[in-house]
């Protein structure tokens, strides 16, 4: 099981991330508290037990499909914590998002909302449906618009990380080479374009994981063990 987990790790990781993201754009967000009910906190900042339910259930969806019938309890029990791990991690990042500068303007999260598959009807937005589904999750329009103004800065903040990574064509060869040591003359050449994607993707998510880390160690983060884990 962990050797196929190590095999599928790169698009299991991106698969939850867009799974979170999805969460934060279609189920809300949720307003800071006394902490009653807090799974964590995060520089001051409230992550409820309901948005680490929400997460560990589209994480639960996602891993079961992918490994099917050798899904296992004792996975399952991991992806709580993991849940709450990346709700924090979402968390440093907007707050660095907003203290270095980044903004999101109105008219962004206007065209975000509009572009939402999900809000169009005939391929055009139908405000109709759109205020539907509002009323169907029982959330304001100022709400929601937060909502996707957070993940449009979440955004922001990851392109900023990720655009300054870059792999030089001397560390391109010696990667090859060290992950293909059976390689045969030509074989680089035929699949540089390919291979420089793949490295340049590990060295973003290495740089964006590092970037997490450097924030999670100067930051004042608090776990509610009690409502955090089962």
């Amino acid at each position: 099981m962990l050797e196929q987990m190590r095999k599928h790790m790169n698009w299991i990781m991106w698969t939850i991330l867009v799974m979170i993201i999805i969460s934060f754009l279609f189920f809300g967000i949720y307003p800071a508290s006394d902490g009653s009910g807090a799974a964590a906190t995060v520089n001051g900042d409230v992550i409820t037990a309901t948005e680490v339910n929400r997460v560990y259930q589209n994480m639960y969806e996602t891993y079961r499909q992918i490994f099917k019938d050798q899904f296992s309890d004792s996975l399952a029990k991991n992806l709580r914590s993991q849940a709450l791990r990346d709700l924090i991690n979402n968390k440093l990042l907007i707050q660095e998002a907003k203290r270095i500068g980044l903004r999101v303007s109105d008219e962004e999260v206007r065209d975000a909302i509009m572009k939402v598959p999900s809000f169009s009807v005939q391929g055009r937005f139908d405000k109709a449906v759109y205020d539907r589904y509002l009323e169907y999750i029982n959330q304001k329009p100022s709400a929601f618009e937060e909502t996707q103004r957070e993940y449009l800065l979440r955004q922001k903040m990851d392109r900023l990380v990720e655009d300054g990574v870059d792999v030089a064509d001397a560390e391109l060869v010696k990667e090859y080479a060290a992950r293909n040591p059976k390689a045969k003359k030509g074989d680089f050449e035929k699949n540089r374009d390919s291979f420089r994607k793949t490295v340049l993707s590990d060295k973003r998510r290495a740089a964006s994981e590092a970037f997490v880390q450097g924030l999670y160690r100067t930051a004042k983060v608090t776990t509610n063990k009690s409502v955090a884990e089962w």
